[in-house]
């Protein structure tokens, strides 16, 4: 009556595939997206770099440094 069979392996291999795929689709639709990336954002950033003279961070590429009192 409850013998393993291939037939009966195969729908449950195919429930288990249907109900994890199903899990899937509901987290991806539950999770809120990102918003549209602004480009203005990555214009405001300016790299740094460690001037160990001054003590402090300057920007980077930049010739003139500030001087410590």
């Amino acid at each position: 009556m409850f013998g393993f069979s291939l037939g009966k392996l195969l729908v449950l291999a195919i429930i288990l595939f249907v109900v994890l795929y199903g899990f899937k689709m509901v987290k991806r639709a539950s999770t809120p997206r990102r918003a549209a990336k602004d480009e203005s954002a990555s214009t405001s950033r300016i790299d740094t770099v460690y001037d160990p003279e001054t003590d402090s961070y300057v920007a980077k590429g930049t010739q003139k440094r500030s001087k410590k009192d």
